[in-house]
């Protein structure tokens, strides 16, 4: 008699980091793992457009409500999230079930909160020169609530038992190395350090590395990283 072992594919849940362009930083990221017949979930923590939207619990509870939806849904889940997203899905995978979390440049630490949301701005700008800037950006309450964010819950990774994959560039302007290696030695379970020598802050999506990132995510998807 022969067993099949059927696998299902997980869902992927994004958490957007510190700036303006919030869940569509991963839009080349999910249309790459979409074309794999994946599903991929994205949504935004905050409004850009109301600068009065600056409550760090609000944002937090606006995380768990929506992983609260997902769990109900899907059972697998894999959690990636990117810089101040890397801190929050920390957060997130320390209460909740998942099967994975990436970080991608978390940012556990940073250089300063002025400098995440300039560089923000101008990698923006840099990457859609041929398109007329927005001029919304976060407002300096959001980027108290950034700071507040990091503060309360960077302490998290250590309370996260799923395997983890931490993948950070060395040529990252905004948060340094250390942030992912303090934080691979805070995590108790599975987990490995990736780093890519050509790699800056916002390479999920700035057209310089993409290629060798995401089949490196994919690897840890299926399993075959660890």
């Amino acid at each position: 008699m022969f067993f099949f072992h059927h696998t299902e594919k997980p869902v992927i849940v994004t958490i957007h980091g510190f700036g303006k362009r919030l869940h569509t930083e991963f839009d080349p990221l999910a249309t790459y793992f979409e074309q794999r017949h994946y599903a991929v979930i994205q949504f935004d923590i905050y409004d850009i457009n109301n600068p009065d939207d600056a409550d760090p619990k609000q944002w937090i509870e606006r995380c768990e409500k929506k992983l609260l939806e997902i769990t109900k849904q899907y059972k697998h889940i894999v959690l990636i999230g990117f810089s101040m997203g890397g801190v929050i899905a920390s957060y997130l995978a320390s209460i909740f079930t998942v099967d994975q979390l990436i970080l991608v440049a978390p940012a556990f630490e940073y250089i300063s909160a002025h400098t995440v949301l300039e560089y923000g701005v101008k990698a923006v700008k840099n990457i859609y020169q041929n398109q007329p800037p927005k001029e919304e950006k976060p407002s300096s309450k959001q980027t108290t609530a950034f700071t507040e964010i990091v503060n309360t819950y960077r302490e998290s990774i250590a309370s996260v038992d799923c395997p983890v994959l931490l993948l950070h560039g060395l040529k990252d302007e905004v948060i340094p190395l250390s942030s992912s290696r303090n934080a691979y030695q805070k995590i108790k379970g599975k987990h490995r350090l990736i780093c890519f020598e050509d790699g800056k802050h916002r390479m999920l999506y700035d057209n310089t590395i993409q290629e060798t990132i995401y089949p490196i995510i994919e690897l840890m998807i299926t399993n075959r990283l660890m």
